[in-house]
């Protein structure tokens, strides 16, 4: 099976490079980054952990456990720590063995790749449209017992959820049945109401095959780090502790996770500065002949533009001015004419609106 790299935003060594460019000069609208972080805590702890790298980190992670464990109201057995949720996906994938993987697309490329290095054959069926939600009805027709279903809830790469009111029952339904479900909440710490659009109730059933995804790569700014965790079943997880390499967690991430999930003050900032800026993109990326920036509940949005050949045009541009966009060409069902954008502090959304304004100026006199 020819296993191809997966695509993603982000790439600001490459871009740095190419430019001649220090990294703090590149603007990355392309990866969905908090900029509030990381929290003045989270430094503040890895100073003060600096000196026990000389240490193997903990192998059971029983700290960042207790955390997740604690927020989350589950037993410590119940968590799985993983070096972002890309790892997380990975095991999951090799302790399922699923017959079959379904994908919902548009999706992170990273469910493919892990599907295609555990050679399991992929099933894409893409999401309803306009507001990207599960084809309940068709899954349950079609699906049978060892096979997995992949989906990220919040979505990314369109910004929308669905509720747990609307999900709990088919994810139910299809689990009884004997179908996997992995349903990745990496961007759920975004959301203002997360018990409301959890599928962790789900996961905890007994016997449960629904395993919950999360990272605090995006939210608490660490990408550097990485840190992600799953919550399942305890059988589950304990045969997946078996599978996996015990130190893939380097210590400053268990205690950049530990110290930011702890962190109400950072959670609190993030709300206010999310619920303020999103108002603020939905007035700069207004009506507009050229695009229009699709409904989001996340820290990113979808622009689709009504010309793709002038959607990649501005956003090579941008490149070669050291802003980078997610042109969604790789992603099922969305193609060139699509960006995704990250939200970023207002002076920095406000330069990106104008940077695209001067660039498809210059292109209107060309």
């Amino acid at each position: 099976m020819d296993v191809k790299p997966a695509v993603h935003g982000g790439q600001v060594h490459t871009v740095a490079r190419a430019l001649g460019l220090p990294l703090s000069n590149v603007l990355d609208f392309s990866a969905n980054i908090n900029p509030l972080g990381p929290p003045e805590s989270v430094r503040q702890a890895l100073m003060n952990a600096l000196d026990d790298i000389r240490f193997y980190p903990d192998a059971t992670q029983a700290e960042a456990k207790h955390v997740i464990a604690d927020r989350h109201g589950v037993f410590n057995d119940n968590v799985l720590i993983s070096n972002g949720a890309t790892e997380a996906i990975d095991l999951a994938l090799r302790a399922l063995s699923p017959n079959r993987v379904w994908i919902l697309e548009p999706a992170f490329s990273e469910y493919r790749a892990a599907a295609q290095r555990n050679r399991l054959p992929v099933v894409s069926v893409p999401l309803e449209r306009p507001d990207f939600v599960p084809p309940w009805g068709r899954l349950a027709e079609e699906m049978r017992p060892g096979d997995c279903l992949i989906w990220n809830n919040p979505h990314n790469p369109s910004g929308r959820h669905v509720a747990r009111s609307h999900f709990s029952a088919p994810v139910r339904a299809l689990a009884e049945r004997g179908v996997a479900l992995l349903i990745d909440e990496s961007f759920i710490d975004f959301l203002d109401d997360e018990p409301a659009n959890t599928a962790i109730s789900e996961a905890l059933q007994p016997g449960s095959r629904v395993i919950v995804v999360r990272s605090l790569t995006k939210y608490l700014a660490i990408p550097g780090l990485r840190f992600g965790y799953a919550i399942a079943d305890q059988a589950w997880v304990a045969s997946v502790e078996r599978l996996r390499d015990r130190w893939s967690v380097g210590h400053l991430a268990q205690k950049a996770a530990s110290v930011g999930l702890q962190d109400m003050a950072f959670r609190n900032a993030t709300q206010n500065w999310l619920h303020q800026e999103q108002q603020q993109v939905a007035a700069l990326w207004g009506p507009s002949a050229l695009y229009q920036r699709e409904p989001t509940a996340m820290n990113f949005f979808l622009l689709r533009w009504t010309d793709e050949d002038l959607s990649r045009r501005v956003s090579r541009t941008l490149f070669h001015r050291g802003i980078l966009v997610r042109l969604c060409s790789d992603f099922d069902g969305l193609g060139s004419a699509y960006w995704r954008v990250a939200i970023r502090t207002r002076t920095e959304n406000q330069r990106l609106h104008a940077t695209v304004q001067v660039i498809v100026g210059e292109e209107g006199s060309r």
